[in-house]
């Protein structure tokens, strides 16, 4: 027989006493929503495959196999076991982020270091949300602290994308041809059941993470970058010029 054990920690840092003991039966909860989800990690939406059309001294990204991804939906089990019904429970598809990287080498994991990646375009769903904050806990501080995940335009999908300059040059920055540029999309899902605010209790059972990136692509693999090579493409066409918008 396998056994497993779990092990719940909750304080609370005001109130009285028992505020701890209501910290101690949400991570209870959350314990055995994650037992009953047979500790399925809650996916993000998968990345499309990006295409790009090498041009002169230009790359237009091309994000395919986007109606997949567009139409994510996923239940978060540790919000069904707070009372929330199905519905609120759901992440939902809400935009795309495009870096540019450093190269072929950077995974998902290095896209915060701006050595690394650098964020190029971002689009999401018109939809009012635009500015999602996420409140991953700090362990040293012993509490949630804010991130910015997405500053969106609130202006729509778009599938394609010119890029003219080179996120990482100094000086001049227009793209260089027959040079190798990497790039990589991130979608991501939103989910907002409760606004969170850490300076109203009454919140505090809220969305400390509305935010939720994708974790692969949508061919089933690791999100990898595509590398484009600008370059005069008429030798290539017969004489005929591309002319990109």
């Amino acid at each position: 027989n396998n056994i497993t054990f779990g092990v719940v920690y909750g304080r609370a840092f005001d109130g009285d006493p028992f505020s701890s003991v209501v910290e101690v039966r949400k991570a209870d909860d959350k314990a055995q929503a994650l037992f009953d989800n047979c500790f399925r990690i809650l996916n993000g939406p998968d990345s499309p495959e990006i295409s790009i059309q090498e041009l002169d001294k230009e790359l237009i990204l091309y994000l395919n196999k986007t109606s997949q991804v567009e139409s994510y939906e996923e239940v978060d089990p540790i919000i069904l076991s707070y009372g929330y019904d199905e519905e609120e429970a759901k992440y939902r598809f809400q935009g795309y982020q495009i870096y540019q990287v450093r190269d072929g080498s950077v995974d998902p994991s290095m896209l915060t270091d701006p050595n690394q990646a650098r964020l190029i375009a971002q689009c999401d769903v018109k939809d009012g949300v635009s500015q999602i904050i996420n409140f991953n806990f700090d362990k040293d501080l012993l509490a949630p602290v804010p991130t910015l995940m997405v500053n969106g335009s609130d202006e729509g999908i778009s599938h394609s994308f010119q890029v003219l300059n080179d996120a990482f040059a100094q000086g001049d920055v227009r793209l260089i041809n027959h040079k190798k540029y990497y790039f990589m999309v991130i979608s991501y899902g939103y989910n907002n059941y409760k606004t969170y605010n850490p300076s109203d209790p009454g919140s505090l059972d809220g969305q400390q993470l509305p935010y939720k990136a994708g974790r692969k692509s949508i061919t089933g693999g690791s999100i990898t970058s595509t590398v484009g090579i600008p370059h005069i493409p008429s030798p290539e066409n017969g004489g005929t010029l591309m002319v990109s918008n």
